[in-house]
């Protein structure tokens, strides 16, 4: 195996980066899983980062040790589903040579050259690939056996370690291939193409070490290569991490008394709220009703999208007002939304939003983490819109 040269170094440090910061809280948020750890990730990342930035040194290698405590606990919050468990088993093996790089230490004798290349290695197609099979429900064993077997082969090192990769690289390839292959839409197809061309250059490297055939050297595998397969796990992450369902509550207090809560539970229901919180209802649309389709839509001018909706419940006590809607579609999300007005023993009221979704278009499935951003924003407005609702703007409704 030939040596890294300095931009071989910087473009391996760069891709070890991004999987540090945002690999596995993507992948833990596309789970659904572990909480905890995302909230806390950032703490453990940004030492690890920054000590690729230093020089090699036990300074160095101890800003690495809380993120490898970190990834040790990954695997014990992912051990139920098999290839789950395994990509997240990866983790500790990658961190493991990161540390060991950054703080000099030869870990079982390898030079920091193989300990980076496991480090991104095992971030890369040990968890993040992996992770991307597991959320799109294939369970081929080729492609995890492929990242054993080529980190065996780093460890082994000489003839026989070269032998080992090139079929751990053969093995890799044809379980991404395959299993991309299955999937349909423009998205898998550019995946495809783009993992042909990723993983055909690792192929001929792999091959180089043990036939003379011609291949890039290892510093420009790391800048094609290496950031290539980063950045398509990276895109394919923040997919699956923005496409998953989400689930979010907001209360706001908006007034006190009967009468405030009376004005607010018309304005819900006459669909007044949305009309003044920033959406279009389509004029002429009657109180709401159970199986009632109402048409909307939010933005302004071109820029806006439409939110279509069917009624699915309407309450109406002396307590609680409530609509609950199921989104159609053609509506940028997939899922359901209930309004709640809420006057409780005190007299104080309160307005509060539950809502399920899943982005079913480009913008939102774009947006990502924006999502619940906006969505708090349209729900605050709303908010105001109710506690501002008074008897004249009841008296001026259609």
């Amino acid at each position: 195996m030939d040596r890294l040269s300095g931009s071989g170094w910087v473009g391996l440090y760069v891709v070890v980066a991004v999987c540090v910061l945002l690999f596995v809280p993507l992948g833990l948020g596309a789970l659904d899983r572990g909480a905890k750890i995302v909230r806390w990730w950032p703490a453990v990342a940004a030492p690890a980062v920054v000590a690729m930035a230093l020089p090699r040194g036990w300074v160095a290698g101890l800003l690495c040790v809380p993120y490898l405590l970190a990834c040790c606990v990954v695997p014990v919050v992912l051990r139920r589903e098999r290839l789950v468990a395994f990509a997240a088993a990866c983790l500790p093996v990658a961190a493991a040579g990161l540390a060991a790089e950054r703080a000099g230490y030869a870990l079982l004798g390898f030079p920091p050259g193989i300990l980076g290349l496991t480090a991104a290695h095992f971030h890369v197609a040990g968890f993040g690939a992996m992770l991307l099979l597991a959320l799109t429900n294939e369970r081929k064993i080729l492609a995890p056996g492929g990242v054993a077997l080529v980190g065996i082969g780093f460890l082994v090192g000489g003839q026989t370690g070269d032998l080992i990769e090139l079929l751990g690289a053969g093995l890799l390839s044809a379980g991404l291939w395959l299993a991309i292959a299955a999937r349909t839409g423009k998205a898998f197809r550019f995946l495809l193409a783009l993992s042909i061309l990723t993983m055909g250059l690792a192929l001929l490297y792999a091959s180089g070490q043990v036939v003379d055939v011609p291949h890039l050297n290892l510093t420009w595998m790391v800048l094609t290569h290496g950031v290539l397969n980063a950045a398509a796990v990276l895109t394919a992450l923040i997919v699956a991490y923005a496409g998953r369902a989400q689930t979010h509550t907001w209360t706001h207090r908006i007034g006190a008394g009967r009468e405030r809560f009376e004005l607010a539970s018309r304005a819900l229901l006459t669909w007044e709220m949305h009309r003044r919180s920033w959406a279009w209802v389509e004029p002429g649309t009657p109180p709401a009703f159970v199986g009632q389709h109402m048409r909307s839509e939010l933005g302004f001018g071109r820029l806006r999208v439409p939110e279509p909706c069917e009624v699915l419940e309407v309450v109406r006590e002396d307590d609680r007002t409530s609509l609950h809607y199921l989104a159609l579609p053609g509506h940028t999300f997939e899922g359901e939304e209930r309004f709640t007005v809420l006057i409780d023993g005190a007299g104080a009221v309160f307005f509060q939003v539950h809502v399920t979704a899943k982005p079913a278009r480009l913008i939102s499935r774009l947006a990502g983490p924006l999502v619940p951003v906006a969505q708090w924003l349209f729900i605050a407005r709303c908010a105001r819109t109710l506690a501002g609702f008074d008897q004249r703007a009841a008296a001026r409704q259609p």
